[in-house]
């Protein structure tokens, strides 16, 4: 049994080799030399298929913070309209859809949404409201206003003192307080 050593070379898009003795030189096998190398095509990063499970993950993680959102709220939403949840879910089908159950004013059946948009043209009109008004607002209000931070800005996380929700532009900590105050 003879004694010796490999060497590998490994790159990015090739893998050098050889064998050597004790006297550090080329050992041969059945008349050849034992070194060579092998080229093959050079990896492509996974950025791309990185970027869709990125995305797929962010959106289960919305789905996921909506959800939780509407369990919180669907007890005391029941007693104030129950069948809110079921029309603000087929609010974005077509009114010729035969699937839709809810005809009419999707948000406010007792008021018309036409009154609610001319109030507040976006939902940043009505969380500018929900902050700086001391008034009672509809519950539905609040989960419309609270459902846009969590779909959209779900980084609430950050435990910020109660008397600094106002100054420290952490909205959805006031708006939790506005719940609190109409329940």
């Amino acid at each position: 049994m003879e004694r010796y050593h490999i060497g590998l070379d490994i790159g990015t898009s090739s893998i050098g080799w050889a064998v050597i003795g004790d006297d550090f030189k080329i050992k041969r096998k059945k008349g050849k030399n034992l070194i060579g190398v092998r080229l093959f095509k050079e990896g492509d990063t996974a950025a791309e298929r990185r970027s869709f499970r990125t995305q797929r993950r962010r959106l289960n993680r919305r789905k996921w913070r909506l959800k939780l959102l509407e369990e919180i709220f669907d007890p005391y939403m029941a007693e104030v309209d129950e069948y809110f949840f079921a029309r603000l879910k087929e609010s974005n089908l077509s009114p010729k859809d035969s699937n839709k159950k809810y005809l009419g004013s999707l948000l406010f059946p007792d008021i018309s949404d036409s009154n609610f948009y001319d109030k507040y043209p976006t939902i940043y009109h009505l969380r500018r409201d929900l902050m700086e008004k001391d008034k009672k607002f509809d519950l539905r209000e609040i989960y419309l206003a609270i459902h846009h931070i969590v779909k959209y800005r779900g980084n609430f996380l950050e435990k910020v003192p109660a008397k600094n929700y106002k100054n420290s532009g952490a909205s959805i900590g006031f708006l939790l307080e506005e719940v609190n105050r109409f329940i």
